[in-house]
């Protein structure tokens, strides 16, 4: 968030299951506007290969995300 606040593009990353706290904490931080990318959960237990797989999704996404709010 320090680097949002500086002005370098940054978002943050929260599986479904935590939305509702990642959303609470940005408002409670000031930091509502900041991008917010919400991937499927659990991530534990996922093979190396999956975690990699979804990995390389959330990057687009959050790339887009950020592109979006220049």
């Amino acid at each position: 968030m320090e680097l949002a606040k500086g002005g370098t593009p940054a978002g943050l990353i929260a599986t479904a299951t935590f939305q509702p706290l990642a959303v609470s904490e940005l408002q409670a931080l000031g930091m509502g506007g900041l991008p917010l990318l919400v991937i499927d959960h659990p991530l534990g237990g996922e093979k190396p290969e999956g975690v990699l797989r979804r990995a390389h999704q959330a990057v687009e996404e959050l790339a887009a995300l950020l592109g979006a709010s220049r």
